[in-house]
């Protein structure tokens, strides 16, 4: 995975650079860093696996082995580029051999500046037979232009076709004069920690690599944005697997691989498939994802605040702040309830409200079940589409 405007990043992501490193590798410069539903958009995906039960044996090496010969055709390797230019001043040292300063004459200096394309180097598969391409955001930001090498060594130019830095998912689309092959999209809400996954990728270059191992958790937060809900797997994954596919025994896109841990060994995080398929649609559609907006900052509820607020619930999104003029000021929310049901879904906390919120449509109606001063009521609340200036 990679970045090219390297400040940037990490201005505006600085926690992802403190506790995880995006899997992303740039080789030319060589410097390294690892919604909604759409009503009416045909769907990109199949669901349906390629691969049958008879196909492949019960965990062991021959099932990987199996899984690997039949998807490995549908990974590809992204390739962004950039132009970039190097200035060069007019310095008068140069370095000696023998670890001296020595003065260089006018002459000699180099000066002036250079243009070169900067290479970056990351993965991604192939989700329809017409050549749409799911990959991580990082891994084609800043780009000026993207190559897509398919495993059989043909090379095309990509066009993005939509990008969220938010949720890190990108689509690219590749015209081939032939049927590609896909791998189908699962479902990463039946994963369950101990289960056996397996990663396709390319890292430091490396096509095709494949790795294996098991998924340790699921709901991690890296603390990037308040929406983070990363599957965390101790399968091998480094600089070049970012936007690669983690893939179940059933031959299923699970996850998209998008960061490892920097402190440690065996803290691979992916984006869960369930994310992806809720915003495919719109990227394809819109190429942008546009986030729902309800108006309160929420914390977790504490003994302390139970016992002096008199709340009279252990678990919910404790509100303490409400945004004058948002849907939620307009519903009647006020600072102290308590959220514990959303739209239909149980809040169990305050990490789990804002991952609801944010991918519910913009201008439906939903009921938001709260308890206040230890009174169960129901408010409606229409959300709005998130003001841009507005950060959570």
């Amino acid at each position: 995975m990679h970045n090219f405007n390297k400040g940037k990043y990490m201005n505006t992501s600085s926690n992802w650079i403190k506790k995880g490193v995006l899997l992303g590798i740039a080789i030319t410069a060589v410097f390294v860093m690892s919604g909604s539903g759409v009503a009416g958009v045909e769907k990109i995906w199949t669901e349906k696996t390629t691969v049958s039960n008879t196909d492949v044996s019960p965990v062991g090496s021959t099932l990987f082995r199996g899984l690997a010969e039949k998807l490995s055709p549908a990974v590809v390797n992204v390739k962004p580029m950039k132009k970039v230019t190097k200035t060069y001043g007019n310095f008068p040292y140069g370095n000696s051999p023998y670890g001296m300063p020595r003065m260089t004459p006018p002459q000699m200096r180099p000066h002036g500046s250079k243009e070169f394309r900067q290479r970056g180097e990351g993965s991604g598969f192939i989700i329809h037979k017409d050549g749409y391409i799911l990959t991580n955001a990082h891994v084609i930001e800043n780009s000026d232009s993207v190559q897509i090498a398919l495993s059989t060594g043909g090379l095309f130019k990509g066009k993005i076709i939509g990008m969220d830095a938010v949720a890190d998912l990108a689509i690219i689309k590749i015209d081939s004069p032939d049927p590609l092959p896909v791998i189908p999209l699962g479902h990463s809400n039946e994963l369950k920690p101990g289960d056996w996954v397996m990663a396709i990728g390319s890292p430091f270059g490396l096509d095709l690599t494949v790795t294996v191992g098991i998924v340790s958790a699921k709901g991690r937060s890296l603390g990037a944005t308040p929406y983070d809900d990363f599957i965390q797997t101790d399968t091998p994954i480094n600089p070049g697997n970012s936007g690669g596919p983690l893939i179940n025994t059933q031959g299923e896109v699970v996850g998209i691989n998008t960061a490892v841990m920097q402190m440690g060994q065996g803290l691979g995080f992916s984006l869960p498939v369930d994310l992806a398929k809720k915003l495919i649609p719109e990227l394809k559609a819109h190429g942008k994802v546009t986030r729902s907006w309800l108006g309160v900052s929420v914390q977790d509820i504490s003994l302390a605040d139970k016992e002096s607020l008199k709340l009279g619930v252990d678990q919910g999104s404790l509100v303490r702040e409400v945004v004058v003029d948002s849907p939620a000021y307009k519903a009647g929310l006020k600072m102290n309830d308590v959220i514990v049901e959303f739209d239909g879904h149980t809040i169990n906390n305050s990490r789990t409200l804002p991952k609801q919120v944010v991918y519910t449509p913009a201008g439906k109606e939903i009921s938001i079940k709260l308890v206040r001063e230890g009174k169960t009521i129901r408010v409606e609340a229409i959300l709005k589409p998130f003001p841009e200036n507005v950060m959570s």
